[in-house]
């Protein structure tokens, strides 16, 4: 039997205690933690949730924790879990699952005390790993702790039932190969392949996620250019139209930041541009937000900006400095731009005061000019002459001072 060594987290009072309460209903070894806390110990990569599992019920979990005077939230109960809340801290406790019926996009299942009926529920081997509050290891399919210690990302059994269960284990499949595999498991990337179509009747909602996730990750080329190579794109980008095994730009853009809504622009552009009807498109199919669609409408202006050799000062007047900033980071990924050389540019950025336009309409009233629509339309003309020539101080004097000898002439 294998044991880890459990970070500090998984042994304090607050997780005895919810381990406590549990075995207190459903005796001894009821619960264990379970996925990726786990896997992420063998594999030496951080931890973040702690996530449980348990042969309670989700009512007898709820009961279990009020016996124990622990606060319990109903976070996704009609699905098994329960959360548990202890000072502060929450733990999420699904209960065993077996699946009943499945559509490809939800599950029907009934709760089980068998760890490894669970256990062939879940999308890949190493997923399948749980371990007690003592660290032992338990593997019910037999293959997780091997491929978790030798890098390898693979479905449960037959890697097509395992998707058709659920499409989104093809983006998953990626997402994770991406993160914790050496290579990409060729079974099981044969069936992500020939089932692709499935993604059609994924929510945009769900795409989205997984895409920004993968792009979250150190280095997700590997995930996006298997994607690409084997015409999986298209399905998960509308209108996508890339051509080549590889993403030069996404490649170059991830080397220079790890911010995933840049890379996802740099995704995008590389696939459909970042033209108005391209990001309407995307918006409809994946359901961004208004937010990170107006962020990426901005720094696709300001590119054009860019590329037509617009002073970055004018940029930021004009599109924002979040807006030029996100646009240097997508020039620098088409010129192939070294790290050094973006750096430089962004800290003169830092640097650089966004100019304010320093004249408002009662100042061309108090030198004569009619208050009404002229106002607007002056300010406007004077605005554009003042942009045209660098945010000119001498430009205003002199439309300020043509205005005030119209006016008493």
């Amino acid at each position: 039997m294998t044991t880890i060594p459990l970070i500090p987290d998984m042994k304090s009072p607050a997780t005895r205690a919810v381990f406590s309460a549990l075995e207190a209903k459903g005796g001894a070894a009821c619960v264990r933690f379970v996925g990726g806390c786990v896997r992420n110990l063998i594999m030496g990569k951080p931890v973040s949730d702690l996530d449980l599992s348990t042969q309670l019920t989700p009512d007898e979990t709820e009961a279990a924790l009020e016996a124990a005077g622990i606060r319990s939230v109903p976070t996704g109960k009609a699905f098994g879990t329960i959360t548990a809340v202890v000072d502060g801290a929450p733990y999420e406790i699904t209960s065993l699952r077996e699946d009943v019926e499945t559509d490809g996009r939800r599950a029907v299942v009934k709760y089980t005390t068998d760890w490894a009926k669970d256990a062939l529920r879940r999308d890949f081997y190493l997923n399948a790993l749980y371990a007690d509050i003592d660290g032992t290891v338990y593997d019910p399919t037999g293959e997780g702790l091997a491929d978790a210690e030798a890098g390898r990302v693979r479905f449960i059994g037959e890697a097509e039932q395992r998707i058709r269960e659920d499409y989104l284990r093809i983006l998953r499949f990626f997402r994770f190969s991406a993160g914790y595999a050496r290579e990409i498991d060729p079974g099981s990337l044969a069936a992500c392949v020939a089932l692709k179509a499935g993604i059609d009747g994924l929510s945009g909602e769900r795409i989205q996620q997984e895409l920004l996730k993968t792009l979250a990750l150190p280095q997700p080329l590997m995930a996006f250019n298997a994607m690409q190579a084997h015409g999986l794109m298209p399905r998960v980008v509308p209108g996508w139209h890339a051509t080549g095994e590889a993403l030069p730009e996404l490649a170059a853009v991830t080397g220079l930041t790890d911010d995933p809504e840049i890379r996802l622009m740099a995704l995008i552009d590389s696939g459909v541009g970042l033209s108005a009807p391209a990001l309407h498109a995307c918006q409809t199919r994946l359901k961004w937000s208004q937010r990170l669609y107006n962020r990426m409408r901005d720094a696709g202006r300001a590119l054009d900006g860019l590329a037509e050799n617009a002073p970055f000062a004018r940029l930021m007047y004009l599109h924002g400095r979040q807006a030029t900033e996100d646009a240097v980071y997508l020039a620098a990924a088409h010129q192939g731009k070294e790290p050094t050389a973006v750096a430089y540019v962004m800290q003169m950025l830092a640097g650089l005061e966004v100019p304010v336009f320093p004249v408002k309409g009662a100042d061309l009233i108090a030198r004569g000019l009619s208050a009404g629509p002229a106002v607007g339309a002056a300010l406007k003309q004077l605005e554009t002459e003042w942009l045209n020539h660098d945010f000119s101080q001498s430009v205003i004097e002199a439309a300020l001072d043509a205005f005030a000898k119209e006016a008493k002439s």
